[in-house]
């Protein structure tokens, strides 16, 4: 099981790093997947909760370090979803693919709305249409991503299927 940590460990840096440099060839009106959400969502998933903050929390500062955003914005919101999801699968089996595609999206809706909001406050204007379009583009573009994500990792975690 420790390898198995480690591995993912190294998943959240790659998705990191394709982030912030091969996902700018895949942009859709200058949008792009958010594989480090999709890493907490699935590291909220598949580890004990010990384990799935010390990757969101990872995640967070791989994703604060390359943002643009508040420092620490989203180390304390990846940390939150996670919190979330752990809360939410205790009580909700969520072994079902569309529940999981789901609740990336709902989690990835919220967190941009969230960031973009927290943009807005900070000073800098987004226009209404703008804003709408990069919340809901970015989050269903997050959402669309999970199944192929999931393929990929499948052979070293046998306990996610799609």
């Amino acid at each position: 099981m420790f390898r198995k940590n480690w591995i993912f460990l190294l998943i959240v840096l790659i998705s990191g790093i394709l982030q912030v440099t091969i996902l700018d060839s895949f942009k859709i009106f200058n949008i792009k997947p958010d594989l480090l959400l999709i890493s907490v969502v699935l590291c909220s998933l598949l580890f004990r909760p010990r384990w799935a903050f010390i990757f969101s929390i990872f995640a967070g500062i791989f994703k604060d370090a390359f943002s643009a955003n508040v420092f620490c914005m989203n180390t304390i919101l990846f940390m939150l979803w996670c919190f979330i999801i752990l809360k939410l699968t205790r009580q909700i089996d969520i072994d079902n693919n569309l529940m999981r595609i789901g609740l990336v999206f709902i989690i990835a809706i919220i967190h941009n709305i969230i960031t973009g909001l927290i943009f807005i406050y900070s000073g800098n204007f987004i226009p209404l249409g703008i804003f709408l379009r990069s919340v809901s583009l970015d989050s269903l573009y997050t959402a669309v991503v999970l199944p192929l994500v999931i393929r990929i990792i499948r052979p070293v975690y046998p306990d996610i299927y799609l």
